[in-house]
């Protein structure tokens, strides 16, 4: 190859360009079901080697435009024998069948008299109302979770001992409730992120905030979205009146809009949105939709009707408005009915009442400020006019907590220092009375009407010894007795005296049961009731301060209140609940935990389940799978003692739900590495007069169902572990190869060019317009130095117009560096070049005995030598290095370099060898088999602009067989895939250094490639010329939009980075990629591992994520 990369030089000593072979004929056989699907779902394919389509641009609508391309007429499916298949013989059978039928329906048709009668019974139906949750029990010792980080969650607790998941549905969002409705569910989320798919099959639009789920889980195994509603604002509650042949689902959520209160004068204001559908058996029925002011604050529902509450204010003692909406419809549909303010503040749905056409409300300040709080009620006999009755006024300067209303009676508390608890009496004509007040410690945050509404169990925090959560019993047989308090017992919160439990502010985080127990109190009373209290604080463990979490189990009777057991749960649980007779059931985000309901001083711990496992890595060995997960409680373990797990899977199935075959432990804090059928583990540590210490683990899974520790390796003769970041070069500094995990060191140099001056001139035009047509502007920018005499430059500028949908059209122009006002901007400054370059030494660990590892002798490469990457084709590894030309050509003055690749012999691991330097044409993409794929760097008329080539490597030689420059553009990234296709993104190389154009781009595209066909080259016109080097074929080239980043491709996937995670695009039809998957992320992975037809990455807490060629989960366009 010649020192300068150019198509038609003469090359490594006039050998003669070989004859092209064709590396990609039409488009590989894939599954059959699968592109029966693409082609179902997006629409045409695209043809063969026979009846090849030209190259083309396929230009998707842009986020902004709904509309796709006219459709073309569909050719015929591509042939993938050139045999003529045979003609399949008719079946024989019936073809003629009949079934029976219960459809669901909407509306009447008929008489008038037959839908009134209709309306009738419908209206004789009674409907329960639920309200929604995080879980729910199925029965058949089955639960559904729906979880922070995996989604919706099935599992099996049948057999207690070993809870395990039958299915999941992955999930990005805030859980906020969920329903189950047969064999449906219906889950609300916040913070949902995800992709919307167009019709063009490729074009996704980013969708984030609240929305409505409606998944089939009819097959527990499998989880199926049936369909989606994105929610207006942030969802804050639910309600199901559920009903035996019609269920209707209400949602209130808050959101904001900038509206225009005066001319050209603008503020956010507060809306409550409250949203109804109808449940029908395979898709929500949206009803009616009322918009309220303000924001709502709670919803309480009783017979047919929501009461809405809301606020406008900033502080919390403003008055609330309650709204009255008439849900009695049983279609779903509502009417609003009159609104009503309250004196205060209207803090949960249980401080609201409405029964016998009278609404009742507690309102009053969350702060102490001095202001007092109230019970109030209203004659709602016409909804439409709700008349005020009474008003009592009480807890003057303290907080209003708890309170609960029953059918003549009221209770609250309210605090500031202590605990009054108020008792109200409630007439049937709505007078309230304050029966008595009884000063205690603390407060009570939520209340429970037990033994037939004669006690109240009340959770709350008793504050006279730090700040426990407590249990108390109250005796509210008559309101005006002035010692109510029967009992009230601490949670087991250690010695610290602080703690805290999602049971402060959530009233589903808690259980009480009446009649569930069997068991004795201290003084021989019998107790049946059982109350489950989860709680997190503080205990001191083998001399260390740290978290505990678990549940407090407290019995009662009606005169008695007794603390039991603690059911430990390693981190903060949010639920707690008996599961059926099975167990009782503890949920975290994290975890399951679950305990014999019969052990209630001494709990029985009976089985666990992870539901989040921190996965961080995952590798593939044969027919199995090891994923390796990190601990919870890492922190607050000894470092001695820091371990992660590794569990081997099979391969069938989804890897983050198998159950494990076998599991060993590892370091925390290894890095580990897959040499063969050897994982590697490495640890460093300091050590006295030694220095670092590198310590090497192998674990052999020549049978991964049996994992066997092999040899391990003390050294202080190895480099540091870790990555080399210099140069515009980035590569890791331990590399698995073949028997061996190489090691480098990296040695830095420099050297001082003496003295320069540069000056950098960039656009700095801002028209205003960016993305509309006809928007006009300078882009461009250009860096010029001098650097011993010689000046060069490096860039250039464009007029350049927008044009919405299309290309942004540029025609390049000259800028001296004399600035043009508001145009240009010019900075020139004087500096010390230096040339900076990393040489490395290679360190070997020859792994060829895995009991018997050893450091084999270095060897290096020549100090001259500046590596710019490390490749691995199959563990053979290479060195792309760079090696720069002395002096200039006479009339040019720009620098000039070589690139060469070096393989390591490791033929003998125990003596590694480097072999003679390939001269390449630039930076080496990839290397498969004898073919390297590159990318160039060559001088443009402007700009270092970029070029791929394909080479075949025969006898220490790399031909040339495709080159391919891309003027005027500037290419982000290359990926070869498995193939050989070259897949690229590029943009114009023009862009405005305006910061209202940064990170928005129109012009970026991804074409994808493939090596040139059987065709012959043209012939030089002189015949001492080498023939002309063939372009690349273009299979497709296609508008990306700005926010996607190609990160890799794997098994016929493009993968993108994007906001929240990584989008798959299918090249399963180069010639017609398409939009497949997303799936939610905090931060790239590390690697990517193909095993068989899928492709798997370690997302942390999100899981193991799956890829195959059959996953589809973009939801369908919702609309803007």
């Amino acid at each position: 190859m010649c020192a300068v990369s150019a198509p038609h030089a003469r090359c490594q000593g006039g050998v003669a360009v070989a004859k092209r072979r064709a590396l990609f004929r039409g488009v590989l056989s894939a599954q059959a079901s699968v592109m029966a699907a693409l082609l179902l779902l997006f629409g045409q394919g695209c043809g063969s080697d026979d009846n090849k389509p030209e190259p083309q641009e396929q230009t998707p609508p842009e986020e902004e435009n709904e509309n796709p391309p006219p459709e073309e007429e569909e050719p015929d499916p591509p042939k993938e024998e050139p045999e003529e298949p045979e003609e399949p013989e008719t079946p024989e059978g019936p073809t003629d069948f009949v079934s029976a039928d219960d459809p669901f329906t909407e509306g009447y048709l008929g008489e008038e008299e037959e839908e009134e009668e209709e309306e009738e019974e419908e209206e004789e139906e009674s409907r329960e109302l639920e309200e929604g949750d995080i879980y729910r029990v199925l029965g058949n010792g089955q639960i559904l979770n729906l979880n922070t980080f995996r989604g919706l969650q099935v599992i099996d607790i049948q057999d207690p001992s070993d809870p395990k998941f039958l299915g999941q549905m992955q999930i990005a969002g805030t859980p906020v409730e969920m329903y189950v409705v047969g064999d449906r569910a219906v889950v609300l989320l916040n913070d949902w992120a995800g992709y919307q798919l167009k019709a063009d099959g490729l074009t996704v639009e980013r969708r984030t905030g609240g929305t409505v789920l409606f998944i089939d889980i009819a097959d527990r195994a499998a989880p199926k979205l049936l369909s989606q509603y994105p929610v207006t604002g942030a969802i804050m509650t639910s309600r199901l009146a559920r009903g035996e042949s019609a269920s209707s689902l209400y949602i209130a959520s808050n959101g904001s809009e900038l509206e225009e209160i005066n001319p050209g004068q603008f503020q956010w204001v507060n809306k409550t949105l409250v949203r109804s559908f109808d449940v029908g058996a395979d898709a929500l029925a949206p009803r009616s939709e009322i918009e309220l002011g303000d924001t709502v604050t709670a919803i309480h529902a009783e017979a047919d009707v929501l009461l809405v509450a809301r606020n406008g204010g900033s502080w919390s003692q403003d008055p609330s408005e309650i709204s009255i909406i008439d849900i009695s419809n049983r279609d779903g549909s509502m009417v609003l009915r009159d609104s009503v303010s309250t004196a205060s503040y209207v803090r949960s749905q249980f401080h609201m009442d409405f029964r016998d056409n009278m609404l009742r409300v507690f309102s009053g300040p969350q702060w102490a400020d001095g202001t007092p709080s109230y019970l109030e009620t209203w004659n709602a006999a016409d909804p439409d006019n709700i008349v005020p009755i009474d008003s009592e006024e009480f807890g003057a300067e303290q907080s209003l907590y708890g309170a609960i209303f029953l059918d003549d009676r009221a209770f609250a508390v309210t605090y500031r220092r202590q605990d009054p608890f108020h008792a109200f009496s409630i007439d049937p004509s709505g007078n309230v009375t304050e029966e008595s007040e009884f000063i205690v410690s603390g407060w009570n945050n939520f209340f429970r009407p037990v033994f037939g509404a004669t006690r109240l169990i009340g959770i709350g925090v008793n504050d006279q010894n730090g700040r426990q959560l407590a249990a108390s019993l109250y005796d509210i047989t008559d309101l005006t007795s002035q010692d109510p308090l029967v009992a009230r017992a601490e949670i087991d919160g250690g010695a610290q005296g602080w703690s805290w439990s999602e049971a402060d502010w959530d009233h589903r985080a808690f259980t009480v049961l009446d009649d569930a127990v069997d068991a004795v109190a201290a003084t021989g009373e019998p107790e049946t009731g059982l109350v489950l209290l989860p709680f997190s604080a503080s205990r001191t463990v083998d001399n260390t301060r740290r978290p505990f979490s678990g549940v407090q189990i407290f019995t009662f009777s009606d005169t008695t209140l007794t603390r039991r057991g603690v059911m430990e749960h390693g981190t903060p649980a949010r639920r707690t609940f008996r599961a059926e007779d099975i167990a009782t059931a503890n949920v975290s985000d994290e975890e399951l935990t679950l305990y014999a309901q019969d052990k209630l001083d001494t709990p029985e711990k009976l089985g666990h389940l992870d539901l989040a496992p921190d996965y961080v890595k995952v590798f593939a060995f044969g027919e199995h799978r090891v994923r390796v997960k990190m601990p919870y409680d890492l922190y607050w373990t000894p470092a001695e003692s820091r371990k992660m797990k590794a569990e081997v899977v099979p391969s069938a199935g989804l890897t983050q739900l198998a159950q494990p075959i076998a599991t060993f432990d590892l370091p925390a804090d290894a890095q580990l590495h897959q040499v063969g059928n050897l994982l590697v583990s490495l640890t460093t540590t300091f050590e006295n007069w030694v220095g670092k210490v590198t310590h090497l683990e192998v674990i052999d899974l020549s049978d991964p169902t049996a994992p066997r520790r092999a040899g391990t390796l003390d050294t202080s003769d190895l480099p540091a572990t870790g990555a080399y970041y210099g140069g515009g070069s980035s590569f890791s500094t331990v590399h698995p190869a073949r028997d061996a995990l190489a090691f480098l060191r990296v040695i830095g140099h420099s050297e001082d060019l003496g003295v320069g001056w540069a000056c950098r001139t960039n656009s700095v035009e801002n028209p205003g317009c960016f993305g509309q047509e006809g928007c006009t502007y300078m882009a461009g920018e250009r860096t010029c130095r001098n650097i011993g005499g010689e000046e060069y430059c490096n860039g250039g500028f464009a007029e350049c117009t927008d044009h919405p949908g299309a290309d942004t059209s540029c025609t390049p122009v000259e800028v001296d560096r004399n600035d043009i006002v508001g145009i240009t901007s010019t900075y020139c400054y004087e500096y010390v070049p230096r040339r900076s370059w990393a040489q490395i030494e290679i360190h070997v660990v020859d792994l060829s005995d895995p009991d018997h590892p050893t450091v084999a002798p270095a060897v290096a490469l020549p100090d001259d030598n500046e590596t710019v990457n490390v490749l691995n084709d199959n563990g053979e590894l290479y060195f792309n290095i760079k090696r720069s030309i002395a002096g200039r050509a006479p009339d040019d003055p720009r620098p000039r370099t070589q690139y060469f690749l070096t393989h390591l012999d490791l033929t003998n691991p125990s003596q590694p060898a480097l072999d003679p330097g390939i001269n390449v044409p630039g930076e080496v993409l990839a290397i498969q088999g004898a073919s390297i794929f590159a990318r160039d760097r060559v001088w443009g008329q402007q700009f270092i602009e970029t070029a791929i080539a394909r080479l075949e490597v025969h006898e220490g030689l790399a031909y040339l067989q495709e080159y391919q420059k891309f003027p005027d553009r500037q290419v982000n990234a290359i990926s070869i895939d498995g193939r050989g296709l070259p897949v690229l993104s590029h943009s114009l190389i023009w862009r405005p250094s305006s910061g209202w154009y940064a990170g928005w781009d129109p012009n970026q595209k991804l074409t994808t490639l493939s090596p040139a066909g059987e065709a012959p080259s043209p012939a030089p016109e002189n015949e001492e010329e080498d023939p002309a080097i063939p372009e690349f074929d273009e299979l497709s080239t296609v508008r990306l939009a700005s926010w996607a980043s190609l990160r890799h491709t794997a098994d016929m996937r493009a993968l993108f980075e994007v906001p929240g995670g990584a989008l798959a695009i299918s090249l399963e039809q180069p010639e017609a990629p398409k939009a497949q998957a997303f799936f939610p992320l905090w931060g790239w992975p590390e690697r990517f591992v193909t095993s068989g037809e899928e492709v798997l990455f370690a997302a942390g807490r999100f899981g193991i994520h799956q890829l195959d060629r059959e996953t589809v989960n973009l939801v369908p366009y919702l609309g803007e």
